[in-house]
């Protein structure tokens, strides 16, 4: 018999390992993140990222930044900038990252089933999440 150990969690929810990879990819993409501790909506988008905030370029402004007035506020690597808070679909957007997709090299959901031959072990994709199947001993 085999058991079953789940990776990652179904799709439809937000996964902490692609939200970490998000949150790289937006950085090496030129995202920087102005925020200030006294900022209701700064405390929204960085909750909105979760552990994975310590992932961004991140510029605190509580004492202030030259040529940030509004909070929070993205900048990109183009020059533009987002002020309020950004949907994850927004960032996306702007720096071409992508948040729930498969890795590279990575199998999508409908992606073939790996065997190791190792352990005995085999790895499938449903709906986004990673099964590794392993036998019983």
């Amino acid at each position: 018999m085999w058991a079953v150990l789940v990776v990652a969690l179904a799709a439809g929810r937000v996964v902490a390992s692609d939200l970490v990879d998000f949150a790289r990819c937006i950085s090496r993409a030129g995202a920087t993140f102005y925020t200030a501790a006294w900022c209701p909506h700064c405390a929204r988008q960085t909750q909105m990222f979760g552990n994975a905030v310590r992932y961004l370029h991140v510029v605190d402004c509580t004492d202030g930044c030259r040529g940030v007035s509004s909070f929070p506020t993205w900048s990109f690597a183009d020059g533009s900038r987002i002020s309020g808070v950004a949907s994850f679909d927004a960032l996306g957007r702007r720096t071409r990252c992508r948040l729930g997709t498969p890795r590279e090299g990575e199998p999508n959901a409908d992606g073939p089933t790996r065997s190791s031959t190792e352990r005995g072990s085999r790895e499938r994709y449903v709906g986004g999440a990673q099964i590794i199947d392993v036998p019983r001993r």
